[in-house]
Parts: structure tokens; C-alpha cells; sequence
């Protein structure tokens, strides 16, 4: 019997208004935020026009396996964008930082895909406390990922292409709480 392999599936468009303010407030210690949201943007260059898909991933509880938001979106690229010799810029804004395992993928993809560029803007990080998950974020960051933590304007992007807003305006509410405590974690991280 084959192993279970997470499948590609369709991302959602959006998210609720009280998901968005539970999920990605910029928090250093976020208890019961058990799930991962990833909202993305993918841009294709052509001659005559710019081409570009959206979408959100949420993380995937499976009994045999799970599948991180981050694994759900590689799985989704691969089989929507398998030509590996166009150019793509890819832009994620995420409620948590990849573990370590998800950083190892996603930096693999980025050989398979060498004309893919990446940026990540996360809400939080996942335990940025532990070497590992240092260790995972500066690979990315080797490989050439933009990494920064959601400000202002990442949120306010956020609210108007990811979140059913329903033509409210975008509230910082405490969406920033800890900010200056989690972007100079990142920096410090990453030197």
C-alpha cells in the first residue's frame, strides 16, 4: 500500500473577518492559535500583460499525516504551475513562521523552481526560541526568501485581498502588539 501523500486542493479565497483578527495579530507567545494560515499571491511576467493568482491555505489535520499550509501551497504550485522555466514572483503572509521541516521544503522547491522568487511576511514566529527553528528560517533566508514581520500595511493588504470584509475598512485594532519585539527577534535571527 502506497503512503498517504497530501493532495493538491483548492485554496480558499477568503477568510472571515474574526479569523483574520484571532489568527494574525502579531503576538510573541500565542496560545490556543493552533492553525496556520497562509494567504499568497502568485505574479507571472509576460511580454503583454502581468498575470496573477491568490489564494488561502489553512493547515491540514489528517489522521495518518498532517499537511502545513506551507506544504498544501507546494503541492498546489506544483500541479498548477508545472513549468519550472517561467518566472514567478511568489509573496506569502503567514500567521506563523515554517517549522523547520517546512523550511527544508520550501527551500527544495525553490532549487526545482530557480526562477521563483519568494517573500515571506509572518505575523508570528514559531518557536523562535529553539536553534532549529532558527536554523530553518536562516535557510530560507540563504536561499535567497525575502523574511519580514507583518506591519501595517502587510495587514491592511491582508484585510483588503484575503478577508471577507464585507466593504468594512481596515482597523489595526492589536494586530501590532508585538512587533518591534518579534522584528528585531527576526533580525537577530537572521544575522
Amino acid at each position: 500500500m502506497e503512503p498517504w501523500r497530501p493532495s493538491p486542493r483548492n485554496p480558499m479565497h477568503r477568510i472571515d473577518p474574526k479569523t483574520f483578527h484571532f489568527q494574525f495579530p502579531n503576538l510573541r507567545y500565542a496560545s490556543g492559535r493552533r492553525l496556520c494560515y497562509l494567504c499568497f499571491q502568485v505574479e507571472r511576467d509576460y511580454f503583454y500583460y502581468n498575470d496573477s493568482d491568490w489564494g488561502v491555505f489553512r493547515n491540514k489535520v489528517h489522521p495518518r499525516a498532517r499537511c502545513h499550509a506551507e506544504q498544501s501551497f507546494l503541492f498546489w504550485f506544483r500541479d498548477q504551475y508545472p513549468c519550472r522555466d517561467e518566472y514567478y514572483n511568489v509573496t506569502w503572509f503567514l500567521s506563523w513562521s515554517p517549522c523547520p521541516t517546512c523550511a527544508e521544503e520550501v527551500v527544495e522547491f525553490l532549487e526545482e523552481y530557480r526562477n521563483l522568487t519568494l517573500s515571506i511576511f509572518t505575523s508570528r514566529l514559531y518557536y523562535f526560541w529553539h536553534p532549529n527553528y532558527q536554523q530553518g528560517l536562516r535557510k530560507l533566508w540563504d536561499a535567497g526568501v525575502q523574511l519580514d514581520i507583518m506591519s501595517c500595511d502587510e495587514f491592511e493588504y491582508c484585510w483588503d485581498n484575503f478577508v471577507y470584509h464585507k466593504r468594512k475598512r481596515f482597523q489595526r485594532w492589536n494586530l501590532l502588539k508585538d512587533y518591534d519585539f518579534l522584528a528585531a527577534e527576526l533580525q537577530e535571527i537572521l544575522r
